[in-house]
């Protein structure tokens, strides 16, 4: 069950881990299924699932995943990534993370009174 097209725009979901040795490993999906986040739970990764427009851009130079076996129970094959846009990507969620909370608090202080 490999995937075999890209999505014009944007991916669903993106995972990324750091193997034992301390390789770093990233993945796209174009499909968010329960399977694929939970196999992607099972072996350690960080899931970044719709992210915004400045982690997806740095996102989407990560390798397809692939995806093997069919139903609830699959295994993911997550390539190898350089380091410096494993990096990248973390920093680009931190910060939009802290964009997000500052717009929040933003917002809440100017509706309440």
């Amino acid at each position: 069950m490999g995937q075999k097209s890209e999505p014009p725009e944007f991916d669903q979901l993106y995972v990324l881990r750091l193997d034992g040795d301390g390789t770093p490993r990233g993945a796209r999906f174009a499909i968010l299924r329960d399977s694929i986040v939970s196999a992607a739970m099972d072996v350690g990764c960080r899931i970044m699932i719709r992210q915004p427009p400045e982690v997806s851009a740095l996102a989407r130079k990560l390798p397809l995943g692939y995806v093997l076996g069919t139903g609830k129970v699959v295994k993911l094959l997550i390539p190898r990534i350089g380091y410096d846009l494993y990096r990248q990507i973390l920093e680009a969620t931190c910060t939009a993370g802290i964009d997000k909370k500052t717009r929040i608090a933003a917002a809440v202080s100017t509706t309440v009174h």
